[in-house]
């Protein structure tokens, strides 16, 4: 999954949220489809545009007028700004730099290659089933659903055993004191940052001396036209692949278990129908996305219904929005496992579309069919008490409690 959302987000001087703000960050989707009254909304708290509506989502991801990057001569006076901490990722980069990185990195996710993971990813989730079976309970977000995509990321990577708990910790921590309004701290975030980097500068030190079968040596070695990537190039890279890698995938298999679980119906048509989970976990993603905006910077002035977005202005592309629109969806709100195949926004769009969307996907099917197959009377015990950080732009429950029989 993407971190493309990566903001630095205004923080919140209360210490605890309205009541109306906890509840938008329990369910969004009812202040969405008001949002989808209009197609373009102006924020004029925040000072940028909303787009609400799937084909426009859709139509902006492919169109060169927008773009990550202010246009040239344009001072950046984006409200949210985004920070130097991905500067030289490919998700906060423009062509020609886009193109040349990407090239380098996608043969790594190529769907055969993902394809062949499955072996791998199948006993990893049976691992860590039969390790918690006997205790007849577990927490499914720390204990279930962050270990399998660190893990699958971290081997991808070659990131030692006994540096990956710290790993997840620090990509942990960037996510939350980067985005959360409550949580915010520039100063922790960047802390953090600086800790993880400090590591992987000694591990492309160690892969240059001693290239080994994984991304991180293949990245070193990789040379185009343009060369090879920058110590800067491969660090912010790197970077983004371990926390893409893992955080966001992490909520799309929390989202994808409430889902069912808030939908009996869906969960015993699945549990009869394991073969349908490909195409449950599409639905996932259109239902309960992990990210659920993506910012864009107009590159020229653009029309759109009457309003003039000016070069420079940023907009704010409502994934989550857009996957309810009930001009795209029948039915947008109610979530059907068999829904006739439209792809939703989750993983973004265009030239910027999520690398690892494929490993996604299989990480989650396999994860889901799993979990809902292999625990008899598998249910949840805080259904009703879940709990969201106030993160704007992704989504997932801070704890989800199983018991089984």
């Amino acid at each position: 999954m993407s971190t493309e959302a990566e903001t630095n987000a205004p923080a919140s001087s209360e210490q605890t949220l309205p009541e109306g703000a906890r509840r938008y960050f329990a369910n969004p989707y009812t202040a969405y489809q008001q949002l989808r009254t209009k197609p373009v909304v102006w924020d004029a708290e925040f000072g940028f545009w909303r787009i609400t509506r799937y084909e426009d989502v859709d139509a902006i991801l492919r169109d060169k007028r927008f773009a990550k990057n202010p246009p040239p001569g344009v001072t950046d006076l984006r409200p949210i700004k985004q920070v130097d901490r991905f500067s030289k990722g490919i998700l906060n980069l423009d062509p020609p730099d886009h193109t040349r990185i990407r090239s380098l990195m996608v043969k790594a996710f190529n769907a055969k290659r993902m394809e062949a993971m499955r072996p791998v990813i199948e006993s990893l989730v049976a691992r860590i089933i039969e390790a918690h079976r006997s205790d007849h309970a577990m927490e499914l977000k720390a204990d279930f659903a962050h270990p399998i995509p660190a893990t699958i990321i971290s081997d991808m990577l070659g990131i030692p055993v006994d540096q990956r708990a710290r790993f997840s910790r620090l990509s942990q921590d960037i996510i939350r004191f980067g985005n959360d309004l409550l949580a915010a701290d520039d100063n922790a975030a960047d802390h953090a940052i600086r800790e993880f980097d400090e590591f992987l500068s000694a591990l492309v030190r160690a892969k240059r001396d001693s290239p080994t079968d994984d991304l991180t040596s293949a990245l070193i070695e990789a040379r185009d036209d343009g060369g090879a990537l920058s110590e800067q190039e491969l660090i912010h890279n790197v970077r983004l692949l371990f926390i893409a890698g893992h955080e966001t995938t992490v909520n799309l298999i929390c989202n994808a278990v409430l889902a069912l679980f808030g939908n009996p119906e869906q969960l015993a048509y699945l549990r009869n129908n394991p073969g349908k989970m490909p195409m449950a976990v599409e639905e996932f993603l259109r239902f309960d996305s992990s990210v659920q905006q993506l910012p864009r910077v107009a590159q020229e002035d653009v029309e759109m219904y009457g309003e003039t977005i000016e070069a420079g202005q940023m907009i704010v592309l409502m994934l989550g929005s857009a996957n309810h629109d009930d001009l795209s969806y029948v039915n947008p709100d109610q979530l059907d496992v068999d829904r006739t195949f439209h792809r939703s926004k989750s993983f973004g769009g265009g030239a910027h579309f999520c690398l690892g969307a494929q490993l996604a996907k299989i990480e989650t099917e396999i994860a889901v069919r799993k979990l809902i197959t292999e625990l008899p009377g598998l249910r949840i015990t805080n259904l009703d008490r879940l709990s969201y950080p106030p993160n704007p732009f992704f989504r997932g429950p801070e704890a989800v409690q199983l018991e089984w029989d």
